[in-house]
């Protein structure tokens, strides 16, 4: 991705954010899309750990 597509998608999250209680946000971030993207950002080896990186946003 590219920054300026980043900076998008984080004012996105951030106008959610505002007007959004925790439960829509929360489902915003693990929605299929946002899941997806940071599935595909996570090395293809990374270390098992008790609350891995998708577990970790989800709380």
């Amino acid at each position: 991705m590219d920054t300026k597509q980043n900076r998008f998608q984080q004012q996105a999250i951030i106008q959610q954010l505002s007007r959004q209680d925790a439960i829509r946000f929360f489902n915003l971030l693990t929605s299929a899309e946002l899941f997806d993207v940071l599935e595909s950002l996570l090395p293809e080896h990374h270390r098992e750990r008790l609350f891995p990186p998708t577990e970790t946003l989800a709380m």
